[in-house]
């Protein structure tokens, strides 16, 4: 199977060296596939979305499920993630989203992505979770001055159409109550929406499974699906796996050649972030850096960042294109720059980490929930890096969908319905989004 970027990235037996790594310790002893097994469902990618499927299916239907992960359980962008529970999981504007779906479809878009955001936190307490809970809404920071009346603009239609409860802040007031610094010319917030710690959300998600009876097999890599006398014959390196029905939970590190007809969907995209040592009190109030609420700004190239339990400053962008080590690296230092650029007062002011995943993006630019047309085969994926609250959510849908068969049961918005279209010479899709990149850097540049 060929991946999309530098094998460096691919490295299941390794977990990514990151801050939540370091500072949610736990060992939950899961073994791996070495024999030949059979259920009724299989499970591919031990994620939110893998897992709450799994574990859906198991409380609210009773049906005998495996779950199956190719590194350690979360090793993808469940445990690398920035932690924001934000919304909508979309990089269409709400607008071409009403000229294309509909003002209805939209709306209940909107719907759907707060009732997400929603069940994430109803999990943390179902669950109980202690995953470093932090914030109480989501900001949105205007990083130009003519980008103030598009975030107004964006706070009222938030409000007014979607029934989003939101305040707009201006440079002055943003400085008393969030941050200040060179890019910052007002905000508006909205909630629901807070921070958490990602890796320790997937491991209490994790423990709440196995309490359920769920059979969980990481380092577990499925390598090949064969059609067999009606049911499904999962190979991996060391077993396989007899099912009835298989769900695609894998996202952004979805294995091109697993079913075929995913193939040429998706396109995965490298997140970066950085980590600063922990700074303290005088040095925060250097920028007035007083929110815990996770935070994005307006450019195209998005920045999100937000203060850390520990008074350290977490900094994501996209960026890296080409997934290497090398890469990483040499994008962690350019990220270095932008995030003292921003924030002058803090140029002695070290690193301490940095690491990436991958989002997952499609041609639709919103989330894809489906079943392939005549086989029992499921899919969830394409969250557009807002994955903490629609990756559960979407789990929850999917099992729905994998209990009854029948996708057209299914009462969400008809926008997350669906495969989206194959990528043109899907091989190509790193130089389109290459060139994505290139085109928004010019509109950054320019504040467009």
């Amino acid at each position: 199977m060929k991946n999309i970027y530098h094998s460096d990235i691919y490295k299941f037996n390794t977990p990514v060296k990151s801050y939540w790594e370091d500072n949610s310790q736990e060992n939950l002893n899961l073994e791996k596939l070495t024999k030949d097994v059979k259920s009724e469902i299989v499970v591919i990618g031990g994620g939110y979305t893998g897992l709450l499927c799994a574990i859906n299916l198991i409380e609210n239907h009773n049906l005998d499920v495996i779950l199956v992960e190719a590194g350690k359980i979360g090793w993808g962008a469940s445990s690398r993630n920035a932690g924001f529970n934000c919304l909508p999981p979309s990089k269409m504007s709400f607008k071409k989203m009403q000229s294309i779906y509909g003002n209805d479809e939209t709306k209940k878009f909107y719907k759907n992505s707060v009732e997400g955001s929603n069940y994430t936190k109803d999990i943390i307490k179902e669950y109980n979770i202690d995953c470093d809970v932090t914030g109480n809404s989501n900001y949105v920071v205007a990083h130009h001055p003519n980008k103030f009346e598009q975030i107004k603009e964006q706070a009222r239609a938030y409000k007014d159409e979607f029934e989003i409860e939101t305040e707009v802040y201006s440079k002055e007031e943003f400085n008393q109550i969030g941050h200040g610094g060179t890019e910052q010319y007002g905000a508006f917030s909205y909630k629901p929406g807070f921070a958490i710690n990602p890796l320790k959300f997937v491991n209490g998600i994790t423990k709440h499974a196995l309490s359920k009876k769920l059979k969980i097999f990481e380092h577990t890599k499925v390598d090949q699906i064969n059609k067999d006398n009606g049911s499904y014959l999962l190979k991996t390196k060391e077993g396989s796996i007899r099912s009835k029905k298989i769900v695609v939970a894998t996202n952004g590190f979805y294995q091109e050649g697993l079913v075929p007809k995913m193939d040429g969907r998706v396109l995965p995209v490298i997140s970066n972030i950085i980590v600063t040592r922990k700074l303290n009190d005088d040095e925060l109030n250097a920028h007035n850096f007083k929110t815990f609420s996770p935070i994005a700004n307006t450019k195209n190239l998005l920045y999100y960042y937000r203060k850390l339990p520990d008074n350290r400053i977490l900094f994501g962008t996209r960026g890296d294109l080409s997934g290497s080590d090398q890469s990483n690296l040499d994008m962690s230092k350019k990220m270095e720059k932008f995030l003292k650029d921003i924030f002058p007062k803090w140029s002695n002011i070290n690193i301490e980490y940095n690491w990436r995943g991958l989002i997952a993006l499609s041609q639709k630019l919103t989330p894809s929930i489906g079943k392939i047309d005549n086989e029992e085969i499921y899919y969830g994926f394409g969250y557009n890096g807002v994955g903490v609250s629609a990756a559960p959510w979407t789990g929850k849908q999917l099992s729905k969908l994998v209990f009854s068969s029948n996708s057209k049961d299914l009462d969400i918005s008809k926008i997350y319905k669906g495969l989206p279209k194959k990528f043109i010479f899907p091989k190509l899709r790193v130089f389109y989004f290459r060139l994505a990149v290139l085109f928004y850097n010019i509109k950054d540049k320019f504040n467009i």
